[in-house]
């Protein structure tokens, strides 16, 4: 028994297929007018269903991972500090240390490049299918303090599992809480277990850790999972931001 388009738009919706629902008159059609094969037509129709799952998995993977822009390398000023380290960038860009199990710990200067570096392997990991998760360290960091026990625990399990954990900025408020000692202790022991890496951008060298916790044996704890199999990336120079800034300050019209 055939059926018309309209019954077969019903199964279609009926069997969540809308990439087929999407395209299936243009495919009929174009089917028709080149005379393509059955075979072939069919396997474009399974393709723009594969391809409407694609995307719906990667724009479901961004809104997850808490990033607030789709940053990319190709953009970014690397002729404003030559000094950056470019080519670790690039390797950390192709997320061959995820599959490894690997860290990087980005440490430098203010305003030098190191989060937008961070965002950008973060959001090349979305672009491959990959659960990430991006945190403000120390203003998640505060909120988990006050959440019941219920909520910390509800939260902390897409952290430790996710393919990839950025926390950025640490330390940027300098002290931090025993409470928040204690997660970044968990979530540093925790995913170096489980082989799941994690990116670090931090203001502070690490020799200062010990202080901003605290406590130096859990500041060498930390440092020692964190680092053992990790990339260091320095970043110093001058500030995109002050640049940034210098640059729209320099627009403005001036009062006559």
């Amino acid at each position: 028994m055939s059926m018309t388009l309209n019954e077969i738009d019903r199964a279609l919706r009926d069997l969540r297929l809308s990439g087929i629902r999407a395209t299936l008159e243009t495919r009929v059609l174009q089917a028709q007018a080149s005379q393509t094969p059955f075979l072939e037509t069919f396997a474009m129709i399974l393709q723009d269903e594969l391809d409407r799952r694609r995307s719906r998995l990667l724009d479901r993977r961004y809104q997850q991972s808490g990033l607030d822009e789709r940053a990319t390398l190709t953009d970014f000023d690397w002729r404003f500090n030559p000094k950056l380290p470019r080519q670790a960038c690039f390797e950390l860009h192709t997320l061959k240390f995820i599959a490894e199990g690997q860290n990087a710990l980005i440490i430098g200067k203010p305003g030098t490049g190191k989060s937008r570096i961070a965002k950008a392997v973060a959001y090349q990991a979305t672009l491959q299918g990959l659960d990430v998760r991006v945190l403000e360290a120390d203003s998640v960091f505060a909120s988990y303090a006050l959440w019941s026990g219920a909520d910390q625990q509800r939260q902390l399990r897409p952290w430790l599992d996710a393919d990839l954990l950025v926390l950025d900025d640490l330390f940027l408020a300098r002290r931090i809480s025993d409470s928040a000692g204690e997660l970044l202790q968990t979530l540093v022991h925790q995913r170096y277990k489980a082989r799941r890496s994690l990116v670090v951008t931090s203001n502070r060298v690490v020799q200062d850790w010990g202080k901003y916790l605290g406590d130096q044996t859990m500041a060498s704890t930390i440092l020692d999972r964190l680092m053992h199999r990790s990339h260091l990336l320095e970043f110093e120079g001058r500030s995109y931001r002050l640049k940034e800034a210098a640059t729209r300050f320099a627009q403005q019209p001036s009062d006559s």
